[in-house]
């Protein structure tokens, strides 16, 4: 298997540059998350700002990405973040990271500012950049459109940027076709403050032959998803969004900006509900589960809109959080984020923030330039969305995310912005799981479940927990005693799976073993490396170190690894969760840093860089 190239674009004076993606970079880093922290840790500046021209942009396939393997569809798009100013990184699947390795290429990284709106154009035949001024100004459906038809290349994959991203909205996502949104931590904004439009691939869509051995592994990891067979059902037919009912039913559904812990239409907007809109399941490459679907609203205002089913996150913060229960205004508010190039979770949060902040007379209908931002108004909700991404009014102050509006805003605005490290938590109370509650404090992108995935919590065993983790306390929801050690294996664990390029969806969510014995198996046999299930720990925690690095390197501290003080000290008032908050955060905080093997600052120790291999 050829590992590929490194691709360098610097954007200001148009030279493109390849090197090699070497056995020793694989070895040590894997690919994706992996490669992208440790290059942003070696080169990202720590002067200077997220939109400055000196920001690096780094888009990588993990190691397995374009494979054989199930569901290896992932890349990872990585960069100081415009939100905390940290290290910024999403992860998205689709098809774009299996054309790119088509082209021959693992890694992408883009430097400086072009001085007029360009795109990205990579074949077999080479890379080039092309005049996007035509392209500038559209949304990420007619840039998608526009570029396959000029090109007459229908089966080409895109990367774009809409409004949001070309404003620098400062959580602008990143689309890869209609559905797929790299949505965390602002990574299209970055992309727009280099006036880079789009990246278009162009390649043959190649299937890899399997010999013996491969095919073994591919049917005996796709047994594993199907033989959790639950879980596979209820995701193959309801996607993500069916996890939303059992959320309510624990008191734990954010919602009104986390007044309320359970929301009366939660029904409404569930995964079972959602289904019936639902016109055609698909997926990514290779995978098993197709989570994904189309969607057609039948009636009422959208009648005819036909769009993609949103996530569990997004139903969450555009619908729980916001008090919107309409499910067909739900579909079409989702897809809009991904027209106008807006993160979903942010947006719902930003949106949630400033409906408080109105029903509590902060805000005035003279703020909100006459809107009426009343709990589930969703005419008000898409105004909103579409001034957000234009940067106008109140829309401009939104733009910053919830940390910078609410110190704009005054007036107490910030006893109700809701974030870790500048980023909007997704929409699940933390004050009921304990585990959660520590991946959010601890998160290195800020609020965030997805890049900690503290799965085990509620999917473990007693004896499972007992024996990897110390104590069967791990799994209990309310107990802080083995959090620690439990948050520390998923973040781990977590880093490896982003830097194969392998869907969460069916390897932690589904098979939920969190051993990375399948994930070493495949590597070996697929690469040729000699990769090994401990070397394959070691690397993760190499990466989460590398992680540590850059946020300490950009500013970051101990202080920066909490949560919002409501979460604290305020109990959940009602429903089955009543009475519970995040106690001892601070006690399970400093245990997850010695399972790190950090000092009581979160300061990686001289012993541990030294045993990680880190100068």
């Amino acid at each position: 298997m050829s590992l590929g190239k490194i691709v360098e674009v610097n954007l200001t004076d148009g030279k493109v540059t390849t090197r090699d993606y070497s056995a020793e970079i694989a070895n040590t880093y894997l690919g994706g998350l992996g490669f992208n922290s440790w290059y942003l840790y070696e080169h990202v500046p720590s002067q200077g700002g997220a939109l400055d021209p000196e920001n690096l942009l780094v888009i990588s396939c993990g190691l397995l990405t374009g494979t054989a393997v199930p569901a290896s569809s992932r890349i990872q798009i990585s960069a100081m973040s415009p939100l905390s100013g940290l290290m910024g990184s999403s992860n998205v699947g689709g098809f774009f990271g299996v054309r790119l390795r088509a082209c021959g290429i693992r890694s992408i990284i883009i430097r400086g500012r072009s001085t007029n709106p360009v795109f990205l154009k990579i074949s077999p035949d080479g890379v080039a950049l092309k005049n996007a001024g035509d392209l500038w100004g559209r949304d990420t459906h007619e840039t998608e459109k526009r570029l396959k038809s000029d090109l007459a290349d229908e089966k080409a994959e895109i990367m774009t940027i809409g409004s949001a991203g070309e404003n620098q909205v400062r959580y602008a996502c990143i689309m890869l076709g209609a559905d797929h949104a790299a949505g965390r931590t602002g990574m299209g904004a970055v992309m727009g403050s280099k006036n880079l439009k789009a990246i278009m691939v162009q390649a043959p869509r190649a299937r890899e032959k399997m010999d013996n051995e491969t095919s073994k592994l591919v049917k005996g990891y796709i047994h594993r998803v199907k033989s959790s067979v639950s879980r596979y059902r209820d995701y193959s037919t309801w996607g993500s969004s069916g996890d939303i009912l059992e959320l309510h039913l624990l008191g734990l559904l954010g919602t009104e900006n986390y007044r309320k812990m359970q929301f009366d239409r939660a029904r409404e907007i569930d995964g079972r509900r959602l289904a019936d809109y639902v016109t055609r399941r698909i997926s990514c490459h290779r995978c098993p589960v197709h989570c994904k679907a189309e969607v057609e609203i039948p009636k009422g205002k959208y009648k005819g809109f036909k769009g993609h089913r949103p996530e569990y996150e997004t139903v969450i913060d555009l619908g729980a959080l916001c008090g919107l229960g309409v499910p067909e205004e739900l579909l079409y508010l989702s897809n809009l984020c991904n027209i106008l190039g807006l993160d979903s979770i942010s947006t719902g949060s930003v949106i949630a923030f400033a409906m408080d902040l109105f029903e509590r007379g902060i805000l005035t209908r003279e703020d909100t330039d006459g809107l009426d931002l009343a709990w589930g108004n969703a005419e008000a909700m898409e105004e909103m969305m579409i001034r957000i991404a234009r940067r106008e009014g109140l829309g401009d102050i939104l733009a910053q995310g919830v940390r910078r509006a609410a110190k704009i805003i005054g007036k107490g605005a910030e006893k109700y912005a809701y974030h870790v490290k500048g980023v909007e938590i997704y929409g699940g109370d933390p004050r009921g799981m304990m585990g959660t509650a520590l991946s959010y404090a601890i998160s290195l992108r800020g609020g965030d479940f997805t890049s900690v995935y503290p799965v085990p919590e509620f999917r473990y065993s007693p004896e499972k927990a007992e024996k990897e983790f110390g104590t069967r306390a791990a799994i209990d929801y309310q107990a802080t005693e083995g959090k620690g050690a439990l948050v520390r294996k998923c973040l781990i664990v977590s880093a490896v799976i982003d830097s194969l390029g392998i869907c969460k969806v069916p390897a932690l969510t589904i098979i939920g073993d969190f051993d990375l014995e399948k994930e070493a198996a495949l590597t070996r046999t697929l690469t040729g490396l000699d990769i090994s299930t401990p070397q394959l720990f070691r690397i993760g925690e190499r990466i989460v170190n590398f992680q540590k690095l850059i946020n300490l390197k950009l500013g970051a501290t101990s202080a920066d690894d909490t949560l919002p003080d409501k979460f604290l000290y305020e109990p959940i008032v009602e429903g089955p969760a009543r009475g519970q908050r995040v106690q001892e955060l601070a006690s399970m905080v400093r245990a997850f840093y010695r399972r790190m093997g950090w000092d009581k600052q979160g300061i990686p120790t001289e012993a541990k860089l030294k045993e990680l291999g880190i100068k």
